[in-house]
């Protein structure tokens, strides 16, 4: 047992458990299992850091303690989905540099081209958007869009055969190398067709 001096420093007090423990502390929740601990240990992280590092308002998605699913998809699918979900892409309603750009939809002119009218409503990808999202009905937070993994490959390939989000002019760069590469790959089947049919 330990003992403390009285303040007249003459009678020696013991100490007890009550004086180990600071007042102001909160009592912990009762915790039964390992996986409640490990539950507990993760709500206190979390609270921690949305306080300590809150995101900004135009960022409505939480952070996570693990990759989110769409990082495993391509990289260049992957970087227009962080840049779309952040607020800070190519499309013209999100900030950027050039602030005194209009902010329209280039393709439409019906409405600022952010996130979700460049992904749902935009009027002139209506059939990219009947062949490759027919399951997905929302883009917010908590859609199933980020939790299933055939719904965010359906919108991976949305984005890229639109070109949704892609960096100015680069749209027009790969309609001629795909020109070019199909080109190429014609005369390559011309070549094995010729080929297999002398063999023949």
């Amino acid at each position: 047992m330990l003992f403390l001096l009285s303040p007249d420093g003459l009678d020696p007090l013991p100490v007890t458990s009550q004086h180990l423990l600071c007042e102001s502390y909160p009592e912990p929740p009762p915790v039964r299992s390992y996986p409640q601990l490990k539950l507990c240990c993760k709500n206190l992280l979390m609270e921690e850091w949305d306080k300590a590092a809150p995101a900004p308002a135009r960022y409505p998605y939480r952070p996570s303690l693990k990759p989110h699913l769409f990082m495993g998809l391509d990289k260049f699918s992957v970087g227009r989905l962080h840049q779309m979900r952040s607020g800070k892409s190519y499309l013209r309603a999100h900030p950027s540099w050039d602030n005194d750009a209009p902010t329209t939809c280039p393709r439409c002119q019906s409405a600022p081209e952010r996130f979700e009218h460049a992904i749902l409503h935009h009027s002139a990808k209506e059939l990219a958007r009947t062949r490759h999202l027919q399951g997905v009905l929302d883009i917010g937070p908590d859609a199933p869009v980020w939790s299933l993994a055939p719904l965010l490959g359906a919108l991976a390939r949305f984005i890229k055969s639109t070109a949704t989000a892609f960096p100015p002019g680069m749209f027009s760069r790969l309609s001629s190398s795909v020109s070019s590469v199909s080109s190429s790959s014609s005369n390559v089947v011309s070549f094995g067709y010729f080929m297999s049919s002398q063999e023949s």
